[in-house]
């Protein structure tokens, strides 16, 4: 932008410099007076209409800069937040031997936006809070979840077999990957009571949707 309107003032202070010389040179030699009305016209409007393209250059280039650089934001470019996921937990029970799942949804209702990494999940129990560890033999692959979409993410946890109550879970607190606002999510299931490791409490990632 700059450069343009530099070369077209350069362009201008030369055609400006050359009517200057021309009207100098008419009055120097009366006897080209006669002619002096006319020629000096001939270089002027050159001049003038450079300096006419250069404002307009200027001014074109600028609204044109301007519309270029708002085409450029990306709606996917934000993290999915709270307010705009609905976020449901779905005990699906056992998904093999000795262990259970369920299934955290986050459906998108607002517009694209980015997901990655590991939701935070807490459990509300009739013994207090407990959080849960992330699976680390997983890694969370950063995507966008478009709008009306539904990723997903599952907690695993050790099925009670020992006959007892148990702990019994009622509700899972969940924050969305990279976020600090959470939801609790009513759910219905319970762990064993032992000193022995009876298997681990675990979140996964969040998966993009398969579609």
């Amino acid at each position: 932008m700059h450069r343009v309107s530099v070369r077209h003032a350069v362009a201008t202070s030369v055609g400006l410099a050359a009517v200057l010389a021309l009207t100098a040179c008419g009055t120097d030699n009366p006897s080209d007076v006669s002619g002096s009305s006319s020629s000096p016209s001939s270089p002027v409007a050159p001049s003038t209409a450079a300096a006419s393209r250069s404002a307009s250059a200027s001014s074109g280039g600028s609204s044109s800069g301007t519309a270029t650089g708002g085409s450029n934001s990306s709606p996917a470019s934000s993290t999915c937040h709270t307010a705009n996921l609905r976020i449901a937990a779905k005990n699906q029970g056992e998904a093999r031997q000795g262990v259970g799942s369920v299934l955290i949804t986050f459906t998108n209702k607002g517009g694209d936006c980015r997901m990655a990494g590991f939701p935070g999940v807490d459990l509300k129990t009739n013994h207090g809070n407990q959080a849960v560890d992330r699976n680390k033999q997983e890694v969370g692959i950063p995507f966008t979840l478009r709008a009306g979409k539904t990723a997903t993410a599952d907690v695993v946890y050790p099925m009670n077999d020992t006959g007892g109550s148990g702990v019994h879970v009622t509700a899972l607190v969940i924050t969305p990957p990279n976020e600090t606002h959470p939801i609790t999510a009513p759910v219905d299931f319970s762990l064993p009571v032992s000193d022995k490791d009876t298997g681990r409490l675990e979140v996964t990632p969040v998966f993009k949707p398969v579609s």
